[in-house]
């Protein structure tokens, strides 16, 4: 039983862990924006009298 089955997009074969991959950093990614603009956001909000 073979685990690695690799996709064919066009003429390329792109394998499983490279997709994987490829979504970890995408997910990553999306987060540490989501968490930087929810900073920005709450900053941009809070008032404080410094």
């Amino acid at each position: 039983m073979n685990i690695l089955i690799a996709f064919q997009l066009g003429e390329v074969e792109v394998s499983n862990l490279t997709i994987l991959i490829l979504v970890f950093f995408s997910s990553f990614t999306f987060v540490a924006v989501g968490i930087s603009s929810y900073k920005l956001y709450k900053s941009l909000i809070n008032e404080d009298d410094n």
